[in-house]
């Protein structure tokens, strides 16, 4: 079994020695840019196991919009579309206090026996699908990109 810090430090090497621009960042955990989106991979505890072990996962997401306007358009591409991958799913968060929403692509995977190919393949898969589907949300829905300046 593996703990967060255990996972963290095995997640740094991998990404480090897999991808070019590998950042840590502040709050934790580690950014990838490409195109017009990025990719956040963060180690999260999970439940003990049986005997009570600490475990661990992996969850890696990428921005597809944000200030995004809910609609029932948005949420029906969410659910049909956006669960169509056979890496990592659309995932619709609302701000009922501002009125929009964020929209994500994410994909968790378990980081106690992690394997290397097995996190590389899922942050690229993560990575170069959100940069794809946020020309989409953006197109069709409105809202910023990642890489859209705040106002």
């Amino acid at each position: 079994m593996a703990t967060v810090e255990d996972t963290t430090q095995k997640v740094q090497r991998i990404l480090v020695d897999a991808f070019n621009d590998v950042r840590l960042r502040k709050s934790g955990g580690f950014s990838l840019e490409v195109g017009s989106s990025a990719a956040f991979v963060e180690v999260q505890e999970w439940t003990p196991d049986s005997e009570g072990n600490p475990r661990s996962l992996v969850y890696i997401w990428a921005p597809l919009g944000r200030e995004v306007k809910p609609t029932e358009d948005l949420f029906h591409w969410a659910a049909v579309d956006g669960q169509q991958f056979r890496l990592g799913t659309v995932t619709v968060l609302e701000d009922k206090e501002k009125g929009t929403c964020f929209v994500q692509f994410d994909h968790t995977i378990l980081g106690d026996y992690l394997d290397p190919a097995e996190l590389v393949t899922a942050v690229g898969a993560v990575m170069y699908t959100a940069d794809d589907l946020d020309e989409i949300v953006h197109d069709r829905f409105g809202g910023k990109r990642y890489t859209d300046p705040s106002e």
